[in-house]
């Protein structure tokens, strides 16, 4: 009797893993999930690389080679549903840094054999291929993960935070760095991450993409007014999601 339970595929492209990885450290639940789908592709835990029709494919890694796009079109055509799986899958992430910096200045770090490797510039795969569910972040909440997993198997529509990574930080009573003088990109930040890293003191790095309702000029000027240069304000912003913030090299040329 063939099975009626979804099918889900998990895809890699150019990246770390570290996405891929941040799911399969999840046992118990991958486990879990296994009465309510069946996977049918998943690097490190499945043997076969084939890609097959899907009703949902997680997709991680960026474009950044031809064979990267062959591989992204080939898994979208052959799936009902497409979700970006991290940041570089999102935004392009810090690969996606190569973009904003002249070839002069990194050729002399590049391997002599990476010449003969055909390579485009990098992108995210929204760039090429249409997207249905985005589950940012680097990497991403592997609960996340599995709520948008089970939520696709019962068809309940899938929906991205849209609230800055502040509201979370006001809500877990964390100071607000930027009041110690400190780049943080919290309040241009998409949230859903539970502010993760500011409660550790660290700043917000932007990893989760940029909010869509951001005020980046009034952003600008309030860091302005605390002394970092232009320069440092756009070197933060555009390494983790410099291109998802196209209006950054208007603003800060």
């Amino acid at each position: 009797m063939k099975s009626t339970k979804p099918t889900v595929g998990f895809y890699s492209i150019t990246g770390c893993a570290g996405c891929l990885l941040s799911f399969i450290f999840n046992e118990k639940e991958i486990v879990q999930m296994t009465k309510l789908v069946t996977i049918v592709s998943f690097p490190f835990i499945h043997e076969s690389a084939e890609i097959k029709e899907v009703d949902v494919a997680f997709m991680e890694g960026l474009v950044a080679s031809p064979e990267d796009e062959e591989v992204l079109k080939e898994v979208r055509k052959k799936a009902k549903t497409l979700v970006a799986l991290g940041a570089c899958a999102h935004t392009a992430c810090i690969p996606g840094y190569r973009h904003f910096v002249p070839k002069d200045s990194y050729a002399r770090l590049m391997y002599e054999k990476l010449h003969k490797i055909k390579t485009i510039e990098p992108g995210p795969i929204d760039k090429y291929v249409q997207v249905d569910f985005t589950i940012p972040g680097c990497p991403p909440n592997k609960r996340e993960i599995i709520k948008s997993v089970v939520n696709l198997c019962l068809k309940k529509q899938l929906k991205n935070y849209t609230s800055p990574v502040c509201v979370e930080c006001r809500r877990n009573n964390n100071r607000c760095l930027l009041e110690e003088n400190r780049i943080c990109l919290g309040p241009i930040t998409r949230g859903g991450c539970n502010a993760i890293c500011t409660n550790s003191h660290f700043e917000c790095w932007g990893c989760r993409g940029p909010t869509d309702d951001m005020n980046l000029p009034a952003f600008i000027e309030l860091l302005e007014g605390k002394g970092f240069t232009k320069r440092d304000i756009r070197e933060r912003i555009i390494a983790f999601s410099g291109q998802k913030n196209p209006k950054v090299l208007e603003v800060l040329p």
